[in-house]
């Protein structure tokens, strides 16, 4: 993909988004989250590609699925008031609805288009499929781990806002900021096991999960840069002693083993 065609997807992507916004401020501020969340992954995106060594080409690649990574949620949000999967719809499924109405791709050859539109589906999935194209298998595994680093920094930004606000969460996530961890959520963790959204019961289990996410990241370089944040150790740090006692050496342990692993 050439850097001309990527800032054509962009001038669509933000003119697109710019619809949403109206004159209800907590619902605009909600909208304004999924966009904030995209601009930054817009500039992570090459931090990580050119630590993989990524051509221009796929790095503009990569770029890509990143702006257009989330576009069913703000459909997802004007409709259902929520960015919660269950009881609505997949967003990437929304998402590539958008824009193959909107024809955003059609300008791109075969190979491409696939890519992006094979990232969009799987970005989201608890787990990617073991049969993945070669050309894709990079990108599929790039966006997950790009858009997870985010999520971390998100939920550090918003936790507070989150607690204090109960029907913005509810809203946003579609589960109660409860104190509570579920035992099978801990457990899931210490197990390394990824877990469904569904499985969630509260804002604590959300965090237990995205910090589980741990296990499932792809790249040495996005490993190195949620340790570099201290990403981990700051969202441990919202969860009740007594949970954040049992899972902190743990969770360190497989993020150092599995940056020595991959070097």
């Amino acid at each position: 993909m050439t850097k001309q065609q990527f800032e054509k997807l962009k001038k669509w992507f933000f003119e697109y988004v710019a619809g949403f916004y109206g004159s209800d401020a907590r619902y605009n501020d909600d909208i304004k989250l999924k966009e904030d969340h995209t601009k930054r992954m817009c500039v992570d995106t090459p931090i990580i590609t050119e630590e993989l060594g990524f051509s221009e080409e796929q790095a503009n690649l990569a770029l890509a699925i990143s702006l257009l990574h989330d576009t069913g949620r703000f459909e997802q949000y004007r409709k259902y008031r929520t960015y919660n999967d269950v009881g609505t719809e997949n967003h990437s499924l929304i998402a590539l609805n958008v824009l193959a109405e909107q024809k955003v791709l059609d300008d791109l050859d075969s190979k491409e288009k696939n890519i992006i539109e094979t990232a969009i589906r799987l970005h989201g999935e608890k787990d990617l499929p073991k049969n993945l194209q070669a050309d894709v298998e990079p990108f599929a595994k790039l966006i997950r781990d790009i858009d997870k680093l985010d999520i971390y920094f998100v939920m550090l930004n918003r936790i507070d806002e989150l607690r204090s606000d109960p029907i913005k969460c509810a809203s946003i996530f579609g589960y109660p900021a409860t104190d509570k961890c579920s035992e099978h959520v801990v457990k899931a963790v210490l197990e390394g096991r990824t877990i469904s959204y569904s499985e969630f019961k509260s804002l604590n289990d959300i965090l237990l999960g995205i910090i589980g996410w741990i296990h499932d990241i792809n790249y040495t370089a996005t490993l190195k840069e949620i340790k570099k944040r201290g990403l981990l150790e700051k969202l441990i740090s919202y969860l009740p002693a007594i949970d954040a006692g049992n899972i902190r050496e743990p969770i360190f342990l497989t993020l150092d083993e599995k940056i020595a692993s991959k070097k």
